[in-house]
């Protein structure tokens, strides 16, 4: 029996990965919103509410759960919740066009993230009572690994019919994420955990914050640029939106594979370090996209790909400090509070690049490079891990 539920816990957590990246923000959504003419402010949105929207419910989300044990029942609820939301996008790519469809497709995927933090706070739960200790990070590598490899796959044919990917065939994409989305909760169904409430523990909730907190959340709010970038990279070369998305997505997903790879292993040795070289590598292909510009689709890829590898070594980086840099009770106030801080800080900037957009004459890309740039020197003033 664990068996079982430990082979349906990596088959639905790798169908899971492979739906997020196929829905991901910086790729299908945003040649979505480009192919039906949503105003560039809208694609502007796309990462801060898909980011933002995961982080700031957790709060609330972690208030109810300190009362409810049963932890897959709210995993349930968030992954069907996601499901819908995936069909409410659907639905807007094939009736709408412009910005009611721009619109439809941001409200779907604010509901979106809502349901994917539901599920980011409970599956924690359901990998550790299915794997022991020791095993859980296995466990998650093989599902990032198989769905790195299915991502790979669905992007061979996208290449090839590239010409033919108008609204109707990036729809069809997404229904196809929605079917995933369903199989993956039908995969996961009889993974079920309990979890002791805090009245029966006998735990008492206490903040108490110190400046490593507040630097922390500072430089992490800065690197989230490594994310909000991404879709101008496809804006950037708008007319070419349909054949660069099987490109991008196979990138994504190839960067994915090889952060496990690679990243993992600078950051046991420093994730202090982890987060200065991604941050050059971001700086890099933000820098190569505003001066090269008369870049192939080659060329744009391969920024593409530097980017996707330098974010998962931004995301590998930070979650390692605040592994790392606190201890017990004080990781969890840590990370709790830089989630809701760093959604906060995604919907402040979005807003900010979304007012600012149409009211410039330069590429809001050079205002990005520059904080990248802030971020990367500001590493200074973390302390050194524990």
């Amino acid at each position: 029996m664990a068996i079982n539920k430990k082979q349906r816990l990596i088959a639905g957590l790798s169908l899971n990965k492979l739906a997020d990246l196929l829905m991901s923000t910086k790729t299908t959504l945003t040649a979505l919103m480009l192919a039906f003419g949503a105003p560039t402010w809208m694609i502007g949105w796309l990462v801060p509410i898909r980011e933002s929207g995961a982080l700031l419910p957790q709060a609330f989300i972690s208030y109810y759960l300190r009362q409810h044990k049963q932890r897959h029942v709210v995993w349930r609820l968030g992954i069907t919740i996601q499901a819908c939301s995936v069909v409410g996008i659907f639905l807007a790519a094939l009736f709408f066009d412009g910005a009611m469809a721009g619109g439809a497709v941001l409200f779907s995927l604010a509901l979106l993230s809502i349901g994917r933090s539901a599920c980011s706070l409970t599956v924690k739960d359901m990998e550790a009572d299915v794997a022991q200790k020791g095993e859980r990070g296995s466990l998650i590598g093989i599902a990032s690994t198989v769905s790195g490899f299915a991502t790979l796959a669905v992007a061979v044919p996208l290449f090839m019919f590239n010409n033919s990917l108008g609204t109707v065939a990036l729809a069809a994409l997404i229904g196809f994420s929605a079917m995933i989305f369903i199989a993956t909760l039908f995969c996961m169904w009889p993974v079920k955990t309990s979890v002791q409430s805090n009245e029966e523990t006998g735990n008492i909730i206490s903040v108490n914050f110190d400046s490593t907190v507040y630097k922390f959340i500072f430089v992490r709010g800065l690197f989230v640029h490594s994310a909000l970038v991404a879709p101008y990279f496809m804006v950037q070369k708008g007319d070419n939106a349909s054949e660069l998305l099987p490109i991008y997505i196979a990138a994504e997903a190839l960067a994915a594979l090889l952060s496990s790879f690679i990243w993992g292993k600078v950051a046991d040795k420093s994730a202090k370090l982890t987060l200065q070289i991604a941050g050059g590598l971001a700086l890099t292909a933000c820098v190569g996209l505003l001066l090269i510009t008369n870049n192939s689709l080659i060329v744009s890829a391969i920024l593409f790909f530097v980017l996707s590898i330098a974010h998962a070594g931004v995301r590998t980086g930070r979650k390692t400090y605040s592994l790392d840099v606190k201890e017990g009770q004080e990781r969890t106030e840590l990370v709790g509070f830089s989630n809701t801080a760093i959604g906060l800080i995604l919907l402040a900037f979005g807003s900010l690049y979304a007012a600012i957009t149409p009211l410039i004459s330069f590429s809001v890309v050079y205002l990005m490079s520059g904080l990248l740039l802030v971020a990367l020197v500001s590493t200074v003033i973390l302390p050194k891990e524990k």
